[in-house]
């Protein structure tokens, strides 16, 4: 499994950036931050136990805590044709 890891390693995610902010209001630098390093542990090319433990019960509850949730009032959700319901 060793190997393998080794063999599939890939980067850690760049810091995201208000460029990467999908939403109209600005996100603040921390918050930017700690997305970035709750996505990096999840995707598993960061050890949480490099963070203090402090921080890393903070990135559990961001993860935890902080889903969005999609409906059909969303705005992106994929258009599908009436006719034969394929995704436009």
């Amino acid at each position: 499994m060793g190997k393998l890891r080794q063999l599939l390693a890939i980067a850690p995610l760049p810091e995201f950036t208000q460029a990467t902010n999908p939403f109209a209001l600005e996100i603040p630098a921390d918050v930017l931050q700690l997305q970035t390093d709750v996505c990096n542990v999840v995707e598993g090319t960061v050890n949480i136990n490099t963070f203090e433990p402090a921080y890393q019960e903070k990135i559990k509850n961001y993860y935890r805590f902080t889903a969005h949730r999609q409906n059909s009032k969303s705005n992106n959700i994929a258009k599908r044709t009436n006719d034969t319901l394929d995704l436009i």
